[in-house]
This record gives C-alpha cells, structure tokens and sequence, in this order.
C-alpha cells in the first residue's frame, strides 16, 4: 500500500505511521515527507491522542472505526480530539477513521474529513483531507 495524506489535490507520502494503545484508550499519529508549494514548505501531521475504540479485543484495533462531526458535538466519543497539522493545530472534523486488516504488528488505516489549513484559496477552511497508509501497532 503506497501511505499518503492528501490535502485536496496535494499529496504527501507518509514517513511515520504508528497506532498505539494505553491505559484503554488509542492513539494514532501519521508524519509526512516535506514538500514545496507556493514557496513555503508543507508537511502535514495527522493525529489524535485519545480514542476510545470498540475493538474484537483489548489489544488489537482490527476493523474498528470511529466517525464524529465535531469535537463540541453532545456525542463526541472521545476524551481528546483529532488534530491536522500544516502551519498551526486544527480539529478535524466530519471525519471517519476506520481500521483496517492487521498482520505482523501492522495494520492498514483509513481516514477521511476535513481541516482548517488557514493558507489562502482552497486551503483555507473545510479542506478535504485523505490519509491511507500502513501503521505499526504498539502498546503502553
């Protein structure tokens, strides 16, 4: 699987992946290689520090998934919030991460929503935003 963030029509591959879980609850965090647009320097951060996740079993997050409109939603699952990354920290919003097949300490990962990049044109507010990759899975 190629692992990328996109953001609109611009693509960054992932250099970090990695899903770990703690004290019952799951985190996620996705890095990307720099890249050049519009003469500054784009490299996007994916994360959320607190997820709690209905899982098959305790310590494996395989074909679980979570989906949320906004942090401040009566209904929001989570005890911290998920955060894109470009020139400042954003919630990301109408979003789902889902998990996917996990093999040899590694599992497949979706996530799609949107962002506030706060840039100019198109990526201002509501950015599209797509990451597929792999992540490693650790634990504590």
């Amino acid at each position: 699987m190629n692992s990328y963030i996109s953001l609109r029509d611009r693509r960054f591959d992932v250099t970090s992946a990695v899903v770990r879980q703690f004290d019952g609850l799951w985190s996620v965090e996705i890095k990307t290689e720099p890249k050049e647009f519009d003469g500054e320097m784009w490299s996007p951060r994916l994360y959320h520090q607190g997820l709690r996740l209905l899982t098959h079993t305790e310590d494996n997050p395989e074909g679980a998934s979570t989906s949320w409109r906004n942090k401040s939603d009566a209904t929001y699952p989570h005890p911290e919030l998920g955060l894109m990354y470009v020139f400042g920290h954003h919630d990301v919003y109408d979003t789902t991460l889902a998990f996917g097949r996990m093999d040899a300490g590694h599992i497949e990962l979706a996530w799609d929503g949107l962002c506030d990049v706060f840039w100019s044109g198109d990526f201002t507010e509501a950015v599209p935003f797509q990451c597929r990759c792999v992540a490693s899975v650790r634990h504590g």
